[in-house]
């Protein structure tokens, strides 16, 4: 049986939140916005779904805002990357001023771990650009790209966390992995890896 997923937009400037579930009904979560961990919590329960982790792209507030009240219901472990630690620990205080909660990171990752969350096998590359700590996960023929990648696009790199040069490095990383993988971005509609390989001019 596949794992089911479930695909919502949330928070104040719509970030889509993933819930991976498998056939034991355990699942995980990938990001997490602002004023939706409450209502994420509540169809957990409704539907006996048994959350393993949250799983962060990275620490902006758009994107771990949630995971405070989240955790309020469920204890799980919180994984990201450690250069996102500050970022996710002042969600609230972020530059636009969206009500957010504070974020702690409780598992940190490195580029090229796999991790293992019952029926999920997770690896980890770490795609520094957009902010320091940015990672995309791939889970069987998902890739979550968080704002490292979008459809015909990429993620901004004009903040003060961002980095243009790592970016550039990044998209180099990715526009080279010869497996095709649909990408499941921050924000906005999927796309596929190979399609963007071939028509995202951030990766030629």
């Amino acid at each position: 049986m596949e794992k089911k997923l479930y695909i919502t937009a949330g928070g104040r400037v719509h970030t889509n939140c993933y819930l991976m579930v498998d056939k034991d009904n355990n699942a995980i979560i990938v990001d997490l916005p602002d004023e939706t961990g409450e209502q994420l919590a509540e169809f957990l329960k409704q539907n006996n779904i048994k959350p393993l982790a949250i799983l962060l792209t990275h620490g902006h507030f758009d994107h771990c805002g949630g995971v405070a009240s989240f955790l309020r219901v469920f204890n799980v472990p919180v994984y990201g990357h450690k250069n996102d630690i500050d970022l996710a620990k002042n969600a609230s205080k972020n530059k636009w001023r969206v009500r957010a909660e504070d974020c702690d990171i409780t598992d940190f990752i490195n580029d090229g771990d796999k991790i293992v969350l019952g029926d999920f096998k997770i690896d980890v590359m770490h795609t520094p650009g957009h902010t320091m700590g940015s990672v995309c996960y791939f889970v069987d023929d998902i890739m979550f790209s968080g704002d490292t990648l979008f459809h015909t696009d990429i993620g901004r790199t004009d903040f003060a966390e961002s980095n243009p040069a790592e970016m550039k490095k990044s998209l180099a990383r990715i526009a080279k992995i010869e497996k095709d993988y649909k990408v499941l971005p921050g924000h906005e509609e999927y796309t596929t890896l190979k399609e963007e390989q071939e028509n995202n001019v951030y990766l030629r």
